[in-house]
């Protein structure tokens, strides 16, 4: 995604394209740097929904949402939101993002790439005036990787209305 968007940008002076090029690319691999950082293990990556990992990460996301002129909200599983409206309010909603979770021993672009992308993405569309008619959500699922309660998806079939109510009744060894 940074890459096409890299090079559907118009180049009016060097500085403008160095600007956006920086924001894409080095502000998006320090992120995922970061973000590869914030583990519940020493020595591999581990954040499973809910650990306090998952809540740092969740943390980190919802500032850098912000700083690229996202309004922010967590819903009730979890997910993280960042929205920028689009110039038609009434207009359809591109949704895009990934999942915040970790398996155990994940590797650190796993479900990371997909949020930072998607935000570093909006951060310069925004910044050109580039948004278009859509409105351009960002979610940081809460729970896809399924380890902490063994059920996949959560935080996206919730987001799409599907999650089963028998969902909401799962719970893991630490809570049970």
């Amino acid at each position: 995604m940074i890459v096409i968007l890299l090079c559907g940008i118009e180049e009016k002076d060097g500085k403008t394209r160095s600007l956006y090029s920086e924001i894409l690319r080095d502000e998006a691999v320090a992120r995922l740097n970061d973000l590869g950082k914030v583990s519940d293990a020493d020595g591999y990556l581990e954040r499973t929904f809910m650990s306090p990992a998952s809540v740092r990460a969740g943390f980190l996301i919802r500032e850098w949402m912000e700083d690229a002129g996202l309004r922010t909200w967590v819903d009730s599983m979890g997910n993280l939101h960042g929205r920028v409206e689009g110039m038609n309010a009434s207009a359809q909603a591109l949704l895009i993002g990934s999942h915040l979770d970790t398996v155990v021993d994940a590797g650190m672009f796993d479900g990371s790439l997909g949020i930072i992308s998607a935000i570093s993405a909006l951060k310069v569309l925004k910044s050109i005036g580039k948004l278009g008619e859509l409105k351009r959500p960002v979610i940081a699922f809460s729970d896809e990787e399924g380890v902490r309660f063994q059920s996949t998806f959560l935080g996206s079939a919730a987001v799409a209305g599907i999650l089963p109510v028998t969902a909401l009744k799962i719970s893991d060894k630490r809570f049970p």
